[in-house]
């Protein structure tokens, strides 16, 4: 298993509750595929150097972790099929 960190932004005009959900599905990729979850930490809501689908503001969430490499490729998709997901990063530490 490697050590991977995954930053990811959400819409930024989701409420409380949908984005305590949309962070628990992502960590829920992570482990269900065998993964395991060494830190994640919430940035908050931060403004974007430019507009992605017409939103200026966004989510920011950073997530290390220790995965299979099989499997990011995995988590990439799931990722790209979230609607809420407006973009994501997998990084392998070195």
């Amino acid at each position: 298993m490697h050590q991977y960190e995954l930053v990811f932004i959400l819409q930024g005009d989701l409420d409380e509750a949908t984005l305590e959900t949309a962070v628990e599905t992502v960590q829920t990729l992570i482990t269900n595929a065998k993964g395991e979850i060494v830190k994640t930490e919430r940035w908050g809501k931060r403004r974007m150097a430019y507009p992605i689908r017409k939103m200026n503001e966004g989510y920011y969430t950073f997530i290390s972790f220790h995965h299979n490499p099989e499997e990011i490729v995995n988590l990439n998709r799931s990722l790209g099929y979230n609607e809420q997901v407006l973009r994501s990063i997998v990084v392998r530490v070195a």
